[in-house]
C-alpha cells in the first residue's frame, strides 16, 4: 500500500491562481484488487486547459484532473502487465489504482523521449492536427498565423503548416522562443508580442493576409487577425489564454 501525494484544489481563484489555494495531500492507496491495477505516474502535464475548470469543473478536495504518463507497478487485470506504460487523465497524483478504463497503453519507442507521447503523440500534438488540418482546413501554399507557436500545441501546428509549404507567421512572448522558432523551426517570420503592439507587428509580417488563423491567446492577437485574414479565411480556435484569469470573455466582437 504506497503513500501518495496528491494536489488538491481547495479555494476557487477569481483571477490569477495563488499558491495558497492548493495543498499538496499524502493519501495511502490500495494495492491492486482483482481486475485492477496499481499506477505510479512518471510525468504530468500542466496545461492552459486546466485553467478554465479551476473555476467550473474541478472538483474542491480531491486530486486534480490532468495528462500524466504512468507505468503499472502491480497487476490483477490481464490486459496490463507490470512495467507497461500507460497515459492517462488522472494527473495530479503519484499513484492510483484502475479497473483499466481511461488509461491507454504505450508503445515505447527508443528512438523517441517518452513524454513525446505528452505533446507530439499525445493530446497537444492531436489537438495540433485536428484543428489546423481538419477544422481549419489548410491548403498547401498557404498564409498562416498561428498564436502563442512556442506552445506545445502551437509549436506543432506551425510544424504541420510548414510541412504543408505555408507562409507561417508565430507569435511569442519572449525572445528565446522567438530565437527557437525562427531559428530552429524555421517559421517564416515570428513576433514577439511584447515588444510591441501586435496590430502593427502582424500587418507588417503578413503581406499578402492570413488564410488560416490558429488562434490559442483571443484578445488582441483575434483582434489583429481579423483584420488581416482573407476572404474565406478559417480561424480554428484552440484557445482563450488571455481571458483565462479576467474572470470575463476576451473576444468582444464574437458577439457583434
Amino acid at each position: 500500500m504506497p503513500v501518495s501525494r496528491e494536489v488538491h484544489l481547495i479555494e476557487r481563484p477569481k483571477a490569477m491562481p495563488t499558491v495558497d489555494q492548493f495543498q499538496i495531500v499524502e493519501t495511502n492507496v490500495p494495492d491492486a484488487a482483482d481486475g485492477e491495477v496499481l499506477v505510479q505516474n512518471l510525468y504530468m502535464s500542466v496545461d492552459p486547459a486546466m485553467r478554465p475548470r479551476l473555476t467550473a469543473g474541478q472538483d474542491l478536495g480531491v486530486a486534480m484532473m490532468g495528462g500524466a504518463l504512468g507505468r503499472v507497478v502491480q497487476s490483477k487485470n490481464g490486459d496490463y502487465a507490470v512495467g507497461d506504460l500507460v497515459s492517462n487523465r488522472l494527473g495530479f497524483r503519484e499513484y492510483f489504482t484502475s479497473d483499466g478504463k481511461g488509461l491507454t497503453k504505450l508503445t515505447p519507442d527508443p528512438d523517441l523521449s517518452l513524454t513525446t507521447h505528452m505533446h507530439a503523440l499525445g493530446m497537444t500534438g492531436f489537438t495540433a492536427y485536428g484543428g489546423i488540418l481538419h477544422i481549419g482546413a489548410l491548403k498547401d501554399g498557404e498564409q498562416v498565423f498561428v498564436s502563442t507557436a512556442g506552445g506545445a500545441v502551437g509549436s506543432i501546428a506551425a510544424q504541420i503548416a510548414k510541412i504543408k509549404n505555408c507562409y507561417v507567421v508565430g507569435s511569442t512572448g519572449s525572445a528565446e522562443k522567438a530565437a527557437w522558432l525562427k531559428d530552429e523551426v524555421g517559421l517564416d517570420a515570428v513576433i514577439n508580442y511584447k515588444d510591441a503592439p501586435i496590430r502593427g507587428q502582424l500587418e507588417a509580417a503578413t503581406p499578402k493576409g492570413i488564410d488560416v488563423y490558429f488562434d490559442n491567446v483571443g484578445g488582441d492577437h483575434l483582434e489583429a487577425a481579423l483584420r488581416r485574414i482573407n476572404t474565406l479565411g478559417r480561424i480554428p480556435v484552440c484557445g482563450f489564454i488571455s481571458g483565462y484569469n479576467s474572470g470575463h470573455s476576451s473576444v468582444s466582437n464574437l458577439s457583434n
